[in-house]
């Protein structure tokens, strides 16, 4: 006798039959994960800003008028991780914090600074995000201002130019999305089915005709009907015990 586990496998009409056997459960179990998420999230929700700042980042003093493009292009490239050490450093934060005399300490305000650099360009975007939109421009534009002043000191540039000071952002940077939903729903009902699959291949009972010839090898020559299957058949039905006849309900009528 072949083993089961070893011989089962799953068809893609099984497949499909799972899927539509579990749809509602499936489909309730969607609209449950993304409806708590939605509602976890608007619970809470805490809007936050954000204001973005440009510096331009001029020649090294070592570089002539006639250099070559390709020190500015490896300074482009340098730049960005320079600058993103020295923005955030103590050095630079403390000094922003002290100035604003902000309530906040130097971990939490450096999580909330980001800076990137546009592809082979000298300029560096500050951005800061805050609980207010003014807050958030005030501490970006303070940043900047003590920033740029360290990173001539510490780099040997020219000059840092603070190109564009922050904008001034009135809406969440932070809006919840629907879409975020909507994908931990589909989640669930994947998962879902996952469970409902893994239950399947679990189960050794032995259901229809193909399961015996596949799993037991044995062919079929017929079928038994069930005694305790209750069947319209030669006015009566049958039982554990053979046809009964019907009973007859209601008086005779005369002849």
């Amino acid at each position: 006798m072949r083993n089961r586990e070893e011989s089962k496998v799953v068809t893609l009409k099984e497949l499909w039959a799972i899927f539509v056997q579990h749809l509602w459960v499936l489909g309730l179990i969607a609209v449950a994960a993304a409806g708590i998420t939605c509602l976890a999230s608007r619970l809470t929700y805490v809007p936050a800003y954000s204001s973005t700042a440009t510096l331009y980042i001029l020649r090294q003093n070592s570089d002539t008028d006639t250099g070559s493009s390709d020190s500015d292009f490896s300074l482009a490239l340098k730049v960005v991780s320079d600058c993103d050490y020295l923005l955030k450093s103590h050095s630079v934060l403390d000094e922003v914090i002290q100035t604003l005399g902000l309530d906040t300490s130097y971990d939490q305000l450096s999580r909330k600074v980001s800076i990137s650099n546009p592809d082979n360009t000298r300029i560096l975007k500050v951005t800061v995000q805050s609980d207010t939109p003014e807050k958030a421009k005030q501490i970006v534009d303070m940043l900047c201002e003590i920033g740029q002043e360290k990173i001539m000191k510490a780099m040997g540039f020219q000059q840092v130019n603070l190109y564009e000071y922050g904008t001034f952002e009135p809406n969440p940077c932070n809006t919840p999305k629907t879409v975020t939903c909507l994908m931990v729903g589909v989640a669930a009902a994947v998962l879902a089915y996952a469970v409902f699959l893994i239950a399947f291949l679990l189960d050794d009972r032995i259901r229809t005709d193909e399961d015996v010839e596949r799993y037991l090898g044995l062919s079929i020559l017929g079928d038994i009907p069930d005694a305790n299957d209750t069947k319209n058949r030669q006015g009566g039905y049958y039982t554990a015990y053979g046809a009964q006849p019907k009973k007859q309900s209601g008086r005779k009528r005369g002849k």
